[in-house]
């Protein structure tokens, strides 16, 4: 059974219960811009989809070499240490590979055949040598993927294991797929400034085209890149935005960007070493920062020295590629986009030396950027606060009164009384959101009683009524009607807000309320087609779908998850409503033991295409009728580790008696649903598509349900007898 909760999957029950079989409550998260303003690492999300919460933020590959350039195995974190600008950082985590403990999944190697920066007979001799080194491999240990670059655009091979079909591949271009395709040009192929620009722009679109290809995939790539590279002397680029670009996408993909080849740079006496040191600063961008070799280089990779063998070069290059240590760490909270930060890895050993990425540019998105506090208001308070805003105008108050955050929660019954004195959409829409971000707070203090709590065995009777309740009187309800009525609360798209950045305005805006029909059959919800009570753009926009507030939680909740052997369940208060005293039971379902699935769609690395998918510890509480056991209130809340896209998950439902044709039945009244997730931004960048982490956004889901009637209908028995007076 899986308790999916917020962000779309289902939750078959548990075996012994004849309830629903579903419950959905379906978050789809779309790239829409969100944010916030003070840094916590608590929160923080990693730019990766690899491994899990245990490993850090940041990832860096780590290679390290003695003096003959040998790699050394064997290392332990404590012989590493890790500075960014200097100041040494705690490893979050730490991996050692070598030919014994491989990489899962294995290193990747990409060939890639520079037919647009060599002349025709140096490709032919690349070919040849490629050719060679595939075909005498036979079996490749490790999998391999062909790129092919040219003045008719970037074609790639299928990835494989097997050096003979990769090099009847290479012998036949029209069998590679087209990555993307070049127009026709229309100046000769010399050695023109404007054919110059065309080949650097071309050879770092394919760069950045592999690059993101390679990100979609896990693990640990070695990018042999053969060929003396593009000019950057003569028609070079500098954009600042691609150099934070390459060095952000290289790192994430894992790419080791090694340039190898067999003849000298197009540039002659271009000294690459001249622009090693990293670009802090967008007027300190010059072209020779995107040559290939310095961006092999800060890639962690190396400069091959030129040879006439190159599947010998290849041969070597990739002899070692799963000798390297992996580090991660959490950088420092930033509040300002693309900011450079140097790494440097040291061993305490002499003579090695070790090779990793250079640099990073920070992000204030790799944390969860926070709004300014509201001020905390009382439910007594906030009456008085609603009666002083008569005379402010319907934006003004609602202005107001998304400034504050109530201290305890506000009971329908108040919200209910509250309303009336206002009198604009926007402020009691404002009212509604302050009271539903109240749900998952205690009561007032007023509403808790002194009364003693009972003495365990009494609390013992009260949960095994709520499992009578479960197994026998929910079953009976008969199918009902409903109105269900969803209001979907988001944050404000900021267009003026660099997608990096968190918005200052996060305040949360209704769409258009939704209503759809739902028809509780064997207690399972069945609707219809929705339809909104008014064509607003912003009801097309919604990113949390809810459904199934009825059976399938509380079984999950109260008779499986809450009572497993590792969970806990205890006593939490007494509170008062105007039906009496209600008994409140506090549960902590650990992972193992929990039914509480969360999914997010999408991970960014994947294109957008792959969601995270995530079974999590989570904890709530469970209110009752002490007398009849049943249910009358419950919180669900995702207890998540750190480094995660989403960093809340929570649902509340509350149930209340209807008299429905002359019977009374406990149903479910009220929801809401709140998450808080990172958005994904899609970027367009080198001819391809991507996918990237914005700042984080919640989204609440406010839901009542109404005029519930029976499913049934009347009828007469005619005969065929005359009619009678």
């Amino acid at each position: 059974a899986r308790f999916v909760a917020l962000h779309g999957a289902t939750l078959p029950m548990a075996r012994s219960l004849r309830l629903a079989p579903t419950m959905l409550l379906s978050l789809l998260l779309l790239p829409a811009c969100a944010a916030r303003s003070a840094a916590q690492p608590s929160t923080a999300a990693r730019d990766t989809t690899e491994g899990d919460s245990t490993d850090g933020i940041l990832r860096f590959d780590v290679v390290v070499t003695d003096k003959t350039g040998a790699p050394v195995s064997g290392l332990k974190q404590e012989d590493f240490t890790l500075l960014d600008d200097g100041r040494e950082q705690s490893l979050v985590s730490f991996h050692a590979y070598d030919a014994s403990e491989k990489p899962d999944p294995p290193s990747e190697i990409i060939l890639v055949l520079d037919a647009l920066n060599l002349s025709p007979q140096q490709l032919t001799t690349a070919d040849r040598e490629v050719e060679h080194f595939l075909q005498t491999a036979g079996r490749l240990d490790h999998p391999t993927l062909v790129y092919r670059l040219s003045d008719s655009g970037l074609f790639a091979s299928q990835q494989s294991t097997d050096g003979d079909a990769l090099a009847r591949q290479i012998a036949d271009p029209s069998a590679l797929r087209a990555v993307w395709r070049e127009p026709v040009r229309l100046i000769e192929p010399q050695l023109t400034t404007e054919y110059a620009n065309d080949r650097n722009r071309s050879s770092l679109k394919a760069l950045g085209a592999i690059t993101i290809e390679a990100r979609q995939r896990h693990g640990h790539k070695l990018l042999l890149w053969i060929g003396p590279g593009w000019p950057v002397q003569a028609g070079g680029n500098s954009s600042f935005d691609e150099i934070v670009e390459f060095s952000t996408r290289l790192r994430e993909a894992r790419v080791q960007l090694d340039s190898i080849t067999a003849w000298p740079a197009p540039d002659g006496a271009f000294m690459y070493q001249k622009f090693l040191t990293g670009v802090r600063l967008a007027k300190e961008a010059v072209p020779g920062n995107l040559s290939l070799d310095v961006l092999a280089t800060q890639s962690g990779g190396v400069v091959v020295p030129a040879a006439s063998h190159l599947a010998m070069l290849i041969r070597q290059c990739i002899e070692h590629v799963d000798d390297f240590y992996t580090l991660t760490f959490d950088p420092p909270p930033t509040t300002r986009p693309d900011d450079y930060h140097a790494i440097q890895v040291a061993v305490n050993r002499p003579n090695l030396s070790v090779r990793t990425n250079h640099a990073y540019y920070n992000e204030p998105t790799f944390y969860d950027q926070l709004a300014a506090p509201r001020e905390p208001i009382t439910a007594d308070n906030l009456q008085q606060t609603i009666a002083s805003l008569r005379s402010l105008s319907d934006s003004q108050a609602a202005q107001h009164l998304s400034t504050l955050i109530l201290t305890s929660r506000l009971s329908q019954a108040q919200l209910d009384s509250m309303l009336p004195h206002l009198h604009g959409r926007k402020s009691r829409e404002a009212l509604i959101l302050l009271a539903d971000q109240s749900a998952f707070l205690p009561p007032p203090a007023a509403s808790i009683p002194s009364t003693p709590a009972p003495i365990p065995s009494e609390q013992q009777r009260m949960l095994q009524r709520t499992v009578n309740y479960l197994h026998t009187t929910i079953p009976t309800i008969p199918d009902l009607f409903a109105a269900r009525t969803t209001v979907q609360y988001e944050e404000r798209s900021q267009q003026s807000v660099s997608w990096k950045l968190a918005s200052p305005d996060q305040s949360l805006t209704a769409a258009a309320p939704e209503s759809v029909t739902v028809l509780i059959r064997d207690w399972k919800e069945v609707t219809e087609a929705p339809t909104s009570h008014s064509q607003s753009p912003a009801a097309s926009t919604h990113s949390l779908t809810t459904a199934g507030t009825f059976g399938p939680i509380l079984a999950i909740v109260a008779v499986v998850d809450a009572v497993a052997p590792h969970s806990r369940i205890t006593w939490s208060r007494w509170e008062l409503d105007a039906a009496g005293p209600r008994a409140v039971f506090q549960y902590i379902v650990p992972q193992p033991s929990s039914h509480f699935q969360t999914r997010f769609c999408c991970l960014a690395n994947s294109g957008g295409t792959v969601p995270f998918n995530r079974t999590s510890a989570y904890h709530g509480e469970i209110t009752l009728d002490p007398g009849s056991g049943a249910v009358l209130r419950v919180t669900a809340q995702a207890d998540f580790p750190p480094r995660l896209p989403i960093i809340r998950s929570q649902m509340m439902v509350e149930y209340g008696a209807v008299s429905i044709g002359g019977q009374t039945y406990v149903v479910p009244l009220r929801s809401v649903a709140v998450s808080r997730f990172r958005t994904l931004k899609m970027q367009h960048q080198w001819n391809t598509t991507f996918g990237v982490y914005g700042p984080f956004a919640t989204a609440l889901n406010s839901v009542t349900f109404s005029r519930y009637h029976l499913f049934r209908s009347r009828h007469r028995i005619l005969t065929d007898a005359p009619s009678t007076p």
